[in-house]
């Protein structure tokens, strides 16, 4: 039996539409073998909640360009847990400003990837914090 792939989902908050990142994202973590639900832009909190609940999701990862993503990241988080899914990872990417890092972190935010950070540096964190143990098996 082969070891269960981590599976994420992707998207954007709100109004927030400048995906190219987020997307190049998507294809590099299929291409490393991860199992990747992509939503694409404008969606809400309890969207993102609701399918990472129904597809099983390892984490939550979302890319801001704009400047209200420790709101958003917080309303993400609070969605997640009403859902039952206080387990579930978020990482956040993008404009992100070294100084919110603390904040973003405070609100449970699992991993925060801001400007210069590479691909390597990403998978390398995903595959640290996320794969499961070799006898853990997924449910049905």
């Amino acid at each position: 039996m082969s070891p269960r792939k981590i599976r994420c989902v992707l998207g954007m908050v709100a109004s927030d539409k400048h995906s190219k990142g987020i997307r190049t994202l998507a294809r590099t973590f299929r291409d490393h073998g991860l199992e990747v639900v992509y939503l694409g832009e404008h969606n809400t909190a309890e969207q993102l909640a609701e399918v990472a609940v129904s597809e099983d999701a390892d984490f939550v990862g979302v890319s801001f360009s704009t400047g209200d993503y420790v709101a958003r990241s917080e309303e993400l988080v609070r969605a997640l847990a009403r859902a039952g899914a206080e387990d579930v990872g978020v990482l956040v990417g993008g404009l992100i400003h070294p100084e919110d890092v603390p904040a973003l972190e405070g609100l449970g935010v699992t991993g925060v990837f801001g400007p210069g950070s590479t691909r390597s540096e990403i998978l390398e964190f995903i595959d640290r914090t996320f794969t499961p143990p070799a006898s853990s098996e997924r449910g049905p």
